[in-house]
């Protein structure tokens, strides 16, 4: 869409505008483009102006005239010379089109006259096939009507391969051919140019034909039990994602999904064939569902939205959810996801705020009492989560809301989970990118100009990939979240599977199992928002290294992106001895990570939405020196000599955030565990029982609980 009540003159009749530059260009490059206009048979009076707008997500650099040296330097050149001033503003009117670069006429322009801004930028780092860039102009001081006189595009497609990702189903059948992909992709999470083939270690491999930043081969595993498969190249070594190779045929499957992202229907970008395609071809999900936010979905476009999921669902192979961002104010109630299960349904609004067309403004349903009105009842489910407009949870409703979002793009939000939990809701967990950039399953947060962190995943055990299946166990609430990973997570009580709920005499037997794509460092079981139990990986008297992790985590407040983020540059220094072999732990982006390094000293860029950042470096130095690391949420000042005995902790509450130093053991650990705990005691009433994993790299995976109701009285 082009904005609200923003006409487009096609005829020239304001004006025509033409973009000169290279396209495409390499995501998150430096280039040099300009834009014409020329003005049309009238001219324009004095006081006019022109805007060059970009939408919600990009990250194209800001432009600006007066530094010459600094991102986005642009000159202005207007023939015949006319008085001119320029500003940059965001536009919450034309939303998406948000990013304002604006230029104010101050004298009369005649016909045929041109005006060229010539932009010197770093393109988005998001691959785009036309990234669009909208030139609108106002006739005349007194003017509130603007008119879009075109939409200059340029392709932006990935950069040279910095990983390579081998991803494999979660269960296969002995001796039975299953899809191998190593997927390739640049530094921002794009797609990336092939590279010589890896070669893959443990399975029997025929290649078949490549799709764009994907290679792939037909493989076979003969033996039975869990395997991670090894690929070998230029890009190092790296290890599948765990895969149980069955004897036959198993009752379920282990599947992996994005069920909360958008494109250019929304505010996001690219078109929705191309997110379709993404997260099927690329980031090799099983399914996906896309949700617009509702107030910018024009009947049309909803109708196309029909139609490219249904084309793009395919049982067995890749199974897509119809659905739509029910998007009101916090204040009425805020988002919620929703999903149908065929493949039309009717498009119901919280708004039409940026929908010009009125006609159907009495379907509207402006509050979250008026949503649970119009669909309690039918065949529809509602998943709760930290966005734009954070769901209100004290407006609740639990026969359509059975999910609750831990971690999206916006921020890791286990805080939204605890509040459902006190609150006494029965909700199962999932996690997903919330992207913007039209990248579902890989979307990544770029120069963190609108996300904060790394997409996530939901995994769901289907009896077949299908809509029934996927609606069975997403409505059942079988489901659990990654921060991204393929983290292979199985959690029961008393032999019953995550989202059940039943009544139990006494406090039940939980029983879990762990296959993990880093080694474990934390297992820990919850009754409610009580860790009741957590799992000893290693005993206390492990041998330790000489690698130190400086990490931290937190959140400047509850909610989406830029109330979540939080700012930690800062560095570590020692005052005698030197650091060594220093790397980043867990940074998200290019923009964030180590800065510089010396013998004494490290700095570094973070910006943390609730997860962990950090660095490692090996110390060499006397017990007595002086470990002091700085940031401007917590700092600490440690004898390196302590670590040898203990990690040290500092917490706040107020808002949430920790630092965290401790020397890293020598042996990183197991990639599997499994286990069995009995809560001694229970609560009288509901219990929700669930897991937290986490692994030595940062990732995190969280179980959907296990609701067991237990005699007695329960508090009030």
């Amino acid at each position: 869409m082009s904005g609200l009540a923003i006409p487009i003159d096609t005829s020239g009749t304001a004006g025509s505008a033409v973009l000169d530059g290279p396209s495409p260009v390499v995501a998150g490059m430096a280039g040099t483009w300009t834009a014409t206009f020329r003005a049309g048979p009238a001219g324009l009076p004095a006081g006019s102006a022109l805007a060059f707008v970009r939408r919600w997500p990009s990250d194209w650099d800001v432009p600006q005239c007066h530094s010459p040296d600094q991102p986005g330097f642009t000159t202005i050149s207007i023939s015949p010379p006319c008085r001119h001033r320029w500003r940059t503003r965001r536009s919450i009117e034309w939303h998406p089109f948000d990013h304002v670069f604006q230029i104010d006429l101050l004298d009369a322009l005649p016909p045929g006259a041109a005006v060229a801004a010539r932009f010197g930028l770093r393109a988005q780092t998001f691959i785009e096939e036309a990234s669009p860039l909208s030139v609108r102009v106002r006739a005349g001081a007194d003017a509130t009507r603007w008119t879009e006189i075109a939409q200059l595009t340029v392709a932006v497609v990935g950069a040279p391969a910095h990983r390579g990702l081998l991803v494999a189903p979660s269960d296969v059948v002995a001796g039975a051919p299953f899809e191998l992909s190593y997927r390739l992709e640049d530094a921002w999470g794009n797609p990336a140019a092939p590279t010589a083939p890896p070669v893959i270690e443990g399975a029997a491999t025929v290649p078949l034909p490549d799709r764009p930043g994907v290679m792939r081969w037909t493989a076979r595993i003969d033996a039975v039990g869990d395997v991670r498969l090894v690929a070998r190249g230029a890009l190092g070594t790296v290890s599948s994602n765990p895969i149980r190779v069955h004897a036959a045929e198993p009752e379920r499957r282990l599947h992996w999904g994005d069920i909360h992202a958008q494109c250019v229907i929304g505010c996001g970008a690219r078109t929705i064939d191309a997110f379709f395609r993404h997260a099927r071809e690329f980031s090799q999900l099983d399914f996906a569902s896309h949700q617009a936010n509702c107030f910018l979905v024009s009947t049309p476009e909803w109708r196309e939205t029909e139609e490219v999921t249904a084309r793009h669902n395919r049982p067995g192979a890749f199974v897509t959810l119809l659905g739509l961002e029910w998007s009101a104010d916090t204040a009425k109630g805020g988002d919620r996801n929703l999903y149908f299960p065929g493949d039309t349904a009717p498009i119901t609004r919280c708004s039409h705020e940026y929908v010009d067309d009125k006609s159907d403004l009495a379907s509207d349903l402006p509050q979250a009492e008026d949503l649970h009105a119009r669909y309690r009842g039918t065949r529809t489910l509602i998943a709760l989560h930290v966005g734009g407009r954070t769901t209100d949870l004290r407006r609740h409703d639990p026969t359509l809301e059975r999910l609750i979002e831990v971690h999206s793009t916006h921020a890791t939000s286990e805080w939204f989970l605890f509040e459902a939990l006190e609150r006494g809701y029965r909700m199962g967990v999932t996690a997903g990118s919330d992207g913007v950039d039209g990248r579902p399953g890989a979307s990544h947060p770029g120069h963190q100009a609108v996300r904060n962190v790394r997409g996530g995943l939901v995994a769901a055990p289907l009896k077949s990939l299908t809509r029934e299946g996927l609606w069975e166990a997403l409505r059942a609430r079988n489901c659990y979240a990654t921060t991204g990973e393929r983290i292979r997570l199985e959690f029961t009580a008393e032999g019953r599977p995550m989202g059940s709920e039943f009544d139990a005499a006494h406090p039940p037997s939980l029983s879990f199992a762990i296959e993990a794509t880093a080694p474990l460092e934390a297992i820990d079981i919850f009754r409610g928002t009580t860790v009741i139990h957590s799992v000893a990986l290693r005993p206390d008297d492990a041998p330790l290294s000489d690698r130190v992790r400086i990490a931290w985590r937190g959140a400047t407040a509850p909610g989406n992106f830029s109330r979540a983020r939080m700012r930690w540059d800062g560095s570590a220094s020692l005052s005698s001895g030197r650091f060594d072999d220093v790397a980043a732990y867990a940074f998200d982006t290019p923009d964030e990570g180590i800065v510089a390094t010396s013998e004494r000293r490290i700095e570094w860029r973070s910006m943390t939405g609730g997860d962990w950042d950090g660095v490692m470096a090996r110390i060499e130095a006397p017990d007595d020196a002086i470990l002091t690391v700085q940031t401007p949420q917590i700092s600490a000042t440690v004898p390196v000599g302590s670590l040898a005995t203990r990690p040290t902790r500092i917490h706040d509450d107020v808002p949430r955030r920790e630092l965290e130093i401790r020397r890293l053991p020598r042996d990183p650990g197991p990639l599997a565990w499994a286990g069995a705990f009995r809560d001694p005691q229970g609560l009288p009433g509901w219990n929700a029982y669930w897991v937290r994993v986490r692994q030595w790299d940062g990732a995190l995976a969280w179980s959907s609980p296990i609701f067991v109701r237990l005699p007695g009285t329960a508090a009030p």
